[in-house]
């Protein structure tokens, strides 16, 4: 199993960024026959000790920094680069803006399953041959090392001729040695095979001679004949025998045989055509100064602010509309996959089906399809989510990014890179520019165009005069109170009126609750306790459909116990309420009404969120409940009401953006009621109904929240007027964990007092939020102050501390997080 080593003098070398969490490139050999193909951006197989990884050509020099012999590449994945020159330079800047290893931001920008996979297992050892040849094998091994004889076997695969115990004492007796195997991508392209008459053939002529024997093959040559590159399965009906038939026609030479590539559809079924629409003066004076930037090549961020309904769809549509007339392409971005239903068919009914689509919604195989469509520059539009924006689109004339405030943008693993962040470089590199878009902008965003670092457009009012829907405030205090002893309130009186009316007016009603599940939580009458998951602080939630009680978590989940388990007390009651206790609540009070619910357990179901957003366009649906994947984006005209169940989930969770976002997602909501003719309304039920985050949605009232949230993060320093970096530390013991947090303390301390006038604030270690998940506890540690080398170096020595620690402990770093659970 041993490699070839390579002497510097005799081949050029390349720099391979592999995704290990080392921040280094490894140089390997170029063989002259891999010399061609092995490029910058180009995806190699490599050797890494006992392991074969998948890894990018970053560079090639002839000056190598190593010096000896080096391993050479074994192959080459790639014909021409996966990533352009380009894409390579903006992912390194990214990856060391967040203090990530360049090869591990490589890997996150390409089709997830598209590059080969590789698997751990065993091959035979020269020993292991003599002992079969010599017979000095045991009768009840030569099984086992026969098959590993004709070729090298997976772990798993090998299980069935014993127990593992075997196959460890094989290697201790160096029969058999460990292996790196390589198995085809996950991700494959849909191909179908098809026959084509072979050049040259005259078809009567050779079913006269060569096939005047054999009738069926004559005839199965002359329907190939009729139809050039049949489908080999469609000629099954008509020739049953096909697969034999072909193969005989085949080897004498008279028809060959070829897989073509077939895009899955993954568009649905085609729409009307959009009509483009006269714009309001609004709109014109926001598209101005957009289209002068396209048409410039000027890269400039805009933010276009426009309260819900006010036609911010119409200005993307018209800005790729100017890129496309440019000649150039378009990227628009949504934060959810349930969002791409709506943009997507906008953007089909203006311009065709010549887009791609990419969100891991998608199959692999389906998602590496459309990357493939647009590498090839098939199609001038690509449409998704967050990884979108790693589409090979080398001719970029404008960049959209709808709800950019959303937290779906930021990436919270690995690569942590924010879209928005990501996406100016992009705009910087293709000279292009990019437009923010939401009605509740992120106070980030809504701070940099105060500042002058991005451009604001306004959008104040509806299209056609339409008034935005009024907002009422039920207290549920109050509500509580007047309600019977013991009775949980789920739609107070007037939230059951509003839904009534809106029925008998023929309007739809979406009923929205950031929460899944029957309820929070059984409650025991006696102790007070909860029922919690074994391996989270987390309480378990009750799911009716299934009669479990499950963790959002880790998944773990048990029957509803007869008994506490706490205090062995008989009596326990559902406490709080999710989508399915509001549900069943509804078609309760409301049961000749046709009721949906769509929340993360209902659309893990194909095609289910579709159907669900299809039936509320087209008013077969008269209710959904459903969680924030209603709550923002859609435009259902048919919409009349919205009711948030409880308006505090969220709202005091141990986050400084809990205000923050507890006011977008209710202006967000309330946005989508009465964007038709009929005018709109909408009740919140909470128990905090003067809160500052809760009492400015009821005129849509966006300034007066950001003024007043301005000031509480001024007074505290936090982002928009400081930055953040963020260590979470992990393990199975909770001492030996905080321990660990504190060293990381100790260290970053000691740079926040160093002489410098620029001070650091060290916040922490406490546990976490969430203080134990998946059987790890979890401690973080808070760093602020403003940007510049300090902060820079107090996130570089975590990182370093991090990658220090001894397993079973782990610790991450996120530089500017956005999830403070």
């Amino acid at each position: 199993m041993d490699q070839p080593l390579f002497p510097l003098a005799r081949c050029d070398v390349a720099r391979v960024a592999l995704p290990l969490p080392v921040d280094e490139l490894f140089e390997y050999a170029v063989p002259p026959e891999l010399d061609e193909h092995a490029q910058p951006g180009c995806r190699v197989q490599v050797r890494v000790r006992d392991r074969r990884l998948t890894g990018v050509i970053v560079e090639r020099t002839a000056h190598p920094q190593f010096q000896g012999r080096l391993l050479p590449i074994e192959s080459v994945v790639d014909l021409e680069p996966a990533l352009s020159t380009a894409m390579l330079e903006m992912l390194r800047e990214a990856a060391t803006e967040v203090i990530c290893p360049f090869g591990i931001a490589l890997a996150t920008a390409l089709p997830a399953g598209s590059a080969p996979r590789t698997a751990a297992g065993y091959a035979i050892t020269s020993t292991g041959r003599a002992a079969l040849a010599t017979g000095a094998a045991a009768s009840s091994d030569r099984s086992l090392l026969e098959a590993l004889d004709r070729q090298p076997r997976t772990r798993s695969y090998l299980r069935k001729f014993g127990s593992a115990k075997r196959l460890d004492a094989f290697e201790r007796d160096r029969l058999v040695v460990r292996t790196s195997l390589l198995r085809p991508a996950a991700a494959r392209i849909a191909t179908i095979r098809t026959a084509n008459l072979a050049s040259g053939v005259d078809v009567e002529q050779a079913a006269a001679t060569l096939l005047a024997r054999a009738p069926q093959q004559a005839a199965l040559l002359r329907r190939i004949a009729a139809e050039p590159e049949i489908p080999t399965r469609s000629l099954l009906d008509a020739f049953p025998d096909a697969a034999r038939l072909l193969r005989r026609l085949a080897e004498h030479g008279l028809v060959e045989l070829a897989e073509k590539r077939v895009s899955r559809d993954v568009l649905g079924e085609p729409l009307e055509a959009d009509c483009s629409v006269s714009l309001t003066p609004d709109q014109s004076a926001c598209l101005e100064p957009i289209v002068d930037a396209i048409g410039q090549s000027r890269s400039e961020t805009f933010l276009l602010h426009g309260v819900t309904g006010s036609g911010k769809t119409e200005i993307y549509l018209r800005a790729v509309g100017e890129a496309l007339r440019a000649g150039r392409q378009a990227l628009v971005l949504v934060p959810e996959i349930t969002l791409t239903h709506q943009i997507l068919a906008r953007l089909r009914g203006r311009f065709g089906d010549g887009l791609a689509v990419l969100h891991s919604g998608l199959r692999p195989g389906e998602r590496l399809e459309q990357w493939e469509l647009l590498r090839a520059g098939a199609t001038p539009i690509a449409v998704g989510a967050r990884s979108a924006l790693f589409a090979p689109l080398e001719n970029l004339g404008v960049i959209v990014i709808d709800e950019e405030h959303d937290s779906a943008y930021k990436n919270d693993e690995g690569f942590r890179y924010h879209a928005r962040e990501f996406a100016r470089r992009r705009g910087a590199q293709a000279g292009c520019p990019i437009i923010l878009g939401s009605a509740t902008p992120s106070l980030d965003t809504r701070f940099a165009a105060e500042r002058g670092d991005v451009k604001r457009l306004v959008l104040p009012k509806r299209i056609g005069g339409r008034p935005l829907p009024a907002v009422e405030i039920v207290d549920l205090v109050k509500e509580r109170d007047r309600s019977p002893r013991g009775r949980k309130v789920i739609l107070s009186l007037p939230l059951r009126s509003a839904i009534t009316e809106t029925l008998a007016d023929g309007g739809q009603s979406i009923l929205f609750l950031n929460r899944r599940g029957f309820s929070t939580a059984i409650l025991c009458f006696e102790c007070g306790a909860t029922e919690h998951c074994k391996n989270c602080d987390i309480a378990l939630v009750y799911h009716a459909s299934v009669q479990k009680l499950r963790c959002h978590y880790c998944d773990f989940e048990i029957p509803p116990p007869d008994r506490c388990s706490e205090c062995g007390a008989p009596d326990a009651a559902l406490m709080g309420v999710g989508t399915q206790r509001v549900e069943e609540e509804v078609r309760s009070q409301f049961p000749n009404a046709r009721i949906a619910r769509l929340d993360r357990d209902t659309a893990k179901k194909r095609g289910f969120t579709e159907s669900v957003l299809r039936g509320l366009h087209d008013r077969s649906i008269d209710i959904v409940v459903g969680t924030q994947m209603v709550a923002k984006g859609h435009d259902f005209p048919g919409v009349r009401l919205v009711g948030v169940v409880v308006a505090d989930v969220g709202l005091h969770l141990p986050d400084f953006r809990a205000a923050e976002r507890t006011f977008q997602l209710l202006t967000q909501v309330a946005g989508r009621a009465g964007r038709d003719a009929a005018p709109g309304r909408v009740i919140i039920q909470t128990f905090a109904p003067s809160h500052y985050a809760i009492q400015p949605v009821l005129e849509h009232d966006y300034e007066r929240f950001y003024n007043e949230e301005l000031g509480h993060r001024k007074g505290l320093g936090y982002p928009p007027f400081g930055r953040l970096i963020r260590a979470l530390i992990t393990g199975p013991d909770e001492a030996e964990t905080r321990s660990a947090s504190l060293e990381l303390s100790r260290l970053v301390s000691a740079i926040a007092v160093d002489g410098s006038k620029q001070q650091l604030e060290v916040l922490g270690p406490a546990p976490a939020p969430l203080a134990r998940l998946r059987g790890r506890h979890r401690y973080q540690l808070l760093v602020k102050g403003a940007p510049g080398p300090l902060l820079r170096a107090a996130a570089e020595t975590l990182v370093k501390a991090a990658a220090g620690l001894a397993a079973p402990l782990q610790a991450s770093v996120d530089v500017n997080p956005v999830s403070m659970l």
